[in-house]
């Protein structure tokens, strides 16, 4: 099978299928090249929506549990593994199958296959036998899990989970290792530990979750030493075994080497760009030493023509930048005047409580020596929080100290991963601490924080007291 197209799309997830859809709409032919069953990505079909449906799942059953204490009687909490599993099934099934409608609606052509370019504008489709012959193409080959070491590794195989079979629920391991203190590790750890499992942690640094600034982690770290039997940080893990009930372990910590056994082990170590076998180096795109495809403010490679984004370029590998990123190769191949130009990208764990930060970090901050002033506001100040319960966290904005301008915004606590996006709004508007304080914000809402933490930044929160002077 030979086809001719305006564009070949290589990647159904996030990215990839809003490339498609977006030039379809802006009326090029378009071929969609996927090498999985579901379009949706990682992020649909193993990652972003399976872990947050059962993040979500453990979040009611907490809440139950804290409603006792407003009068609320239920005796027992028990979840079936099974039940669960297939609502996720269900769940990343329907919207997969709602991608897919929209793909047809748009009479893009769907192959599926591994997508390898023979040449600059030609691509091969194993497994498929079909060559897609292009104008542009779209690489949107996002990211892919990292093993274990190889001497931890060895023999293992599959028995060790990442976050693929874990977000399955194959069942409810009655203890778990989770190697690796970033979201991944930390989100399904909070959830399995939700599920009734004893959950241990170990990272390699010194800190969790090093982009975000140290005030909004120890909200979650204070959480994570109420649910996990331990946290490790500077540790390493030296060696896995397979045992008659699980996994032995061996741990070096701050204080010496431990073992322990665990019935699961769940390695979260991070993940890596798919750029290899898709014969970039014939064409003349080099990735650089992490294995990222440079591109330029409209998201092309050295050749005008390839467009590449997502996990695959520099910045954060979060969908919502491949999503936009996507829209802009779509209009500049549309022969549209488009820059990926965005000032700030969010970013939002879906931990107990969320935490979610975008824009100018304190750290980055004081890093850089550039001036900022912070407001601060506690959501135990807010009647909104106090009346469900939830007032673990807090809402800062950094602002520039002159001209008051929003540069940065971080949550942490119930609905940040909502919130943040009126931060994100604020800095992309080049907006000011004027414009959230005279936004009338809705009462009672957690949206209020935002806008006393603005008035904090001034000095002027009615809801806190006032300086000592």
């Amino acid at each position: 099978m030979i086809y001719d197209t305006d564009v070949v799309v290589i990647g159904g997830g996030p990215g990839g299928y809003t490339a498609a859809i977006a030039a379809a709409d802006l009326g090029k032919e378009v071929v969609l090249v996927e090498s999985a069953e579901q379009l949706g990505g990682v992020c649909l079909t193993r990652g972003c929506i399976p872990s947050k449906t059962l993040i979500h799942v453990v979040n009611i059953a907490d809440s139950v549990r804290q409603a006792e204490t407003m009068g609320i009687v239920c005796e027992k909490i028990g979840f079936d593994p099974g039940a669960l599993a297939a609502h996720i099934r269900t769940t990343v099934d329907d919207l997969a199958d709602g991608v897919s409608r929209l793909v047809k609606n748009r009479d893009i052509e769907q192959v599926q296959g591994h997508a390898r370019f023979i040449e600059s504008n030609q691509v091969y489709v194993d497994g498929a036998n079909t060559i897609v012959r292009f104008k542009h193409a779209v690489i949107a080959t996002g990211s892919r899990i990292n093993e274990l070491p190889e001497d931890l590794d060895a023999g293992l195989g599959s028995d060790v989970w990442t976050s693929d079979q874990a977000l399955t629920v194959p069942e409810i391991p009655s203890s778990l290792l989770v190697i690796g203190g970033g979201y991944i590790g930390l989100e399904i750890g909070q959830a399995y530990a939700g599920l009734g499992t004893r959950v241990t942690l170990v990272e390699t640094s010194p800190h969790l979750l090093a982009a975000a600034d140290p005030d909004l982690v120890q909200v979650v770290i204070n959480q994570c030493k109420k649910q996990f039997d331990a946290v490790h940080l500077n540790s390493r893990v030296t060696k896995i075994t397979r045992t008659d009930t699980g996994f032995g372990v061996k741990i070096v910590t701050e204080n010496g080497e431990t073992s322990d056994d665990f019935a699961q082990v769940l390695a979260a170590t991070g993940r890596r760009p798919n750029t290899t076998d898709l014969g970039l180096s014939a064409l003349g795109i080099d990735t650089n030493d992490q294995g990222l495809i440079p591109v330029d403010e409209q998201c092309r490679t050295v050749l005008p023509h390839i467009f590449a984004i997502g996990d695959i370029t520099a910045g954060p590998a979060l969908a919502h930048k491949a999503v936009r990123q996507a829209r802009v190769a779509a209009e500049v191949i549309a022969g549209k005047k488009s820059a990926y130009d965005n000032v700030s990208v969010p970013a939002v764990l879906f931990t107990r409580p969320e935490i979610a930060w975008t824009g100018l970090t304190e750290t980055k901050a004081q890093k850089n020596s550039i001036p900022v002033t912070v407001g601060k506001f506690p959501l135990s100040a807010l009647g909104r929080a106090k009346s469900v319960g939830r007032t673990h966290g807090f809402v800062k904005i950094l602002t520039d100290p002159d001209s008051e301008q929003i540069l940065g915004m971080g949550i942490a606590g119930e609905h940040a991963s909502e919130l943040i996006a009126e931060g994100n709004l604020a800095i992309e508007m080049g907006a000011c601490l004027e414009d959230l304080i005279v936004s009338i914000h809705p009462h009672p809402t957690f949206s209020e924080a935002i806008m006393e933490a603005a008035e904090a930044a001034r000095h002027k929160s009615v809801h806190l007291m006032k300086p000592q002077r």
